[in-house]
C-alpha cells in the first residue's frame, strides 16, 4: 500500500549511484536516492483514493495514465528536512519497492527508494 506522508518535503535533482542507507545531514534530516514520479498540480481525491493500493512505481503510472494525470520519472534525490527522526527511521525500514506519496510544492511526487550497491 502507498505511504501518505504529510511532513514538508522536497524532491530535486537528479541522483549519481544509488545509496539505499540515508546519508545523514542534520538530527533530522536525510537524504535517499528514490526512482520517483513528480506531478506539478494537486491530485484529486479519485486519483489518491486509486494510488492507496498500489505497490510499485509502474502501478503508480498507470493509475496517473488513467487519470490522465501528467508527470514526469527519473532519479530523484528526497530530502527531508526537519523531519520528525521517527519519520526517518520508518523511511529507511520500509518494504523495498514501496512507493511513498509526498508533498512537493503545489503538486505531489511518488518516491520507491533504491537499493544501495551493499544490498542483498
Amino acid at each position: 500500500m502507498v505511504k501518505f506522508l504529510t511532513v514538508a518535503m522536497l524532491l530535486a535533482g537528479l541522483v549519481a549511484p544509488a545509496a539505499a542507507k540515508p546519508r545523514a545531514i542534520g538530527q533530522t534530516s536525510a537524504e535517499f536516492d528514490c526512482d520517483a514520479i513528480a506531478i506539478n498540480t494537486p491530485l484529486d481525491r479519485s486519483t489518491l483514493h486509486d494510488l492507496g493500493p498500489v505497490h510499485s512505481l509502474d502501478d503508480a503510472a498507470a493509475v496517473l495514465d488513467r487519470h490522465k494525470v501528467k508527470y514526469e520519472r527519473g532519479p530523484r534525490v528526497l530530502t527531508l528536512s526537519s523531519a520528525p527522526a521517527k519519520l526517518v527511521r520508518d523511511i529507511t525500514l520500509m518494504k523495498q519497492g514501496e512507493p511513498i506519496i509526498l508533498p512537493n510544492g503545489e503538486g505531489s511526487a511518488i518516491c520507491v527508494l533504491m537499493p544501495s550497491a551493499d544490498s542483498i
